[in-house]
């Protein structure tokens, strides 16, 4: 009997409509947002001042190679159980390339922009990391890139 008498009230219908006003409105907003660009953000970065297209590759022995892509030159064998900071955000952007469905062969690019900025860039996808965000010690561990394996002049 008690069953019954909460089974024979109906929801209320205010909260119904509101539940679907919220709905509504949500859908409106993310539509103009998409629509005119409205709310959105946009990062601005410095002009480069020098770069370089790298590419990484595992190695049978468990090292990372790091490969100058324009040379198609070894600038560098990242050991194992070293460069940890290069090793995560590799594989981290290895992992949304896959799922972003971006070419394995394309290289990343590592700039580094007049304000000092240090960036990498996912050429396959767009995706950009900002180094500098990790701190100076990581930051450095991707900088030694830059120059490495160069001749002086």
């Amino acid at each position: 009997m008690h069953e019954e008498a909460i089974d024979a009230k109906p929801f209320p219908r205010g909260m119904l409509i509101a539940a679907g006003a919220m709905i509504g409105l949500s859908l409106i907003f993310a539509a103009s947002a998409r629509l005119w660009d409205f709310g959105a953000t946009r990062v601005v970065y410095a002009p480069v001042v020098e770069q370089r297209d790298l590419m990484f590759a595992d190695a049978v022995n468990g090292s990372v190679d790091v490969i100058d892509a324009g040379k198609k030159q070894l600038i560098a064998e990242l050991k194992p159980g070293q460069d940890g900071f290069v090793r995560v955000v590799m594989r981290s952007m290895a992992r949304d390339r896959t799922v972003l469905g971006g070419l394995p062969d394309k290289p990343f690019r590592l700039a580094r922009h007049s304000d000092d900025a240090l960036t990498l860039t996912d050429l396959a996808t767009g995706e950009v990391v900002m180094l500098n965000a990790f701190g100076g010690m990581n930051r450095k561990s991707f900088e030694q890139f830059l120059a490495m394996g160069r001749t002086k002049p």
